[in-house]
């Protein structure tokens, strides 16, 4: 494995050892045919994620001829406490075969990757012996009709994927899957990778069992598979808006985020600001009450003696001034209840009479004391 790669899955992985030994032990058998390298996998809701890949071909045998079959195994971050993803990539001359193991996206199945243990018991390279094993029974790709014998002998190379016939490196083993053998024990040492027939120019299988890869379709055949190539492009092309749809909606969801986030930062200064305003204005108070409880606690003093000339002449001054004031107020008073009727005009005349006389007096008083 590429040293780069290696400490990438090493930085990545939960369970670097355990993910890195697998890796190497399916790498040892498959040299060259499958190649590991990060990747972007796109999970069902739409998420992407950087995974490592094994990326390449794994032989087959049908009908006692040995295909070579295009597979990219993904193996998630929890690997192996996840199972890894197992798709079939037909190259631009091949169509995928839908059946009982795989979809018509390419996407594999099996009760092995269902029931996928952490443990010792499952394993990439058992996986891969048992995907050798299904493959064989029920080959997962074929030939376009519309390709000839002559296009694909043209190049050594189908689909970018390297053709152990095409190279001087001898063909990958076929793994036999046993319940009760791990996969590294399944493969016998002297086993010795199969030879490819030199007459053999189409290295995957035709649709049917019973036919050649360089069969033509039936018209039935013919018709079924228009419906389905008309279905499948209606299905990328709704998956398509689905995800433009998706895409938009998760760019609002961010800016959306983004502004939330914004703005909570906002009220979250603002805060702090009411914090500190309160702060201040409690010690304010409690200085307040502070200077209250002084004020009380200060003696009474008597008006009296507060409210006072600075000499014996002002003081005489004030004491005339303040009762010439009262007088005037008494004569207002009398004169209201005369107009009232409530005092008799003789009382009024007697107790004006009196008041003026006071009223001179004090004046007299006054102006003795200037």
């Amino acid at each position: 494995m590429d040293p780069e790669i290696a400490e990438w899955l090493k930085q990545q992985y939960q369970q670097r050892d355990r993910t890195y030994a697998d890796v190497e032990a399916v790498l040892r058998l498959f040299h060259n045919f499958l190649v590991p390298k990060p990747e972007t996998y796109t999970h069902d809701n739409g998420r992407s994620q950087l995974l490592l890949s094994l990326i390449g071909t794994i032989p087959i045998m049908y009908q006692s001829v040995t295909y070579n079959i295009p597979v990219a195994f993904w193996l998630p971050t929890s690997y192996p406490s996840v199972a890894p993803y197992v798709f079939v990539t037909p190259t631009a001359l091949m169509l995928v075969k839908a059946g009982k193991h795989v979809d018509i996206s390419g996407r594999c199945y099996h009760p092995y990757l269902a029931y996928w243990s952490n443990r010792t018991e499952s394993s990439l390279a058992e996986l891969i012996g048992i995907m050798q094993e299904v493959f064989s029974q029920e080959p997962p790709v074929y030939a376009k009709p519309n390709v000839t014998q002559q296009q694909q002998q043209s190049s050594p190379i189908i689909g970018g994927y390297p053709s152990p016939s095409s190279s001087l490196r001898p063909a990958p083993p076929i793994l036999k899957y046993s319940p009760r053998q791990t996969a590294a024990s399944s493969v016998s040492a002297s086993q010795q990778p199969g030879v490819i027939p030199q007459q053999l120019q189409n290295r995957y299988p035709s649709p049917s069992p019973y036919g050649s890869g360089t069969q033509q379709l039936t018209p039935q055949q013919a018709q079924l598979y228009t419906k389905l190539q008309s279905a499948l492009l209606e299905f990328n092309t709704a998956s398509s808006r689905e995800m433009d749809n998706l895409v938009t909606v998760n760019k609002q969801l961010n800016d959306a985020e983004t502004r939330t986030k914004a703005e909570l930062q906002s009220l979250r200064d603002f805060d702090a600001q009411v914090q500190h305003q309160n702060t201040i204005m409690t010690r304010c108070i409690e200085q307040l009450n502070l200077n209250i409880e002084k004020i009380r606690s200060w003696p009474e003093e008597p008006v009296d003696e507060i409210i006072c000339g600075t000499s014996v002449v002002h003081n005489q001054l004030f004491e005339l001034v303040a009762e010439e004031i009262a007088i005037e107020d008494t004569i207002y008073y009398l004169g209201k209840a005369l107009s009232q009727d409530k005092v008799e005009l003789n009382a009024y005349m007697k107790a004006s009479a009196k008041t003026g006389k006071v009223i001179r007096s004090n004046f007299t008083g006054i102006i003795k004391v200037f």
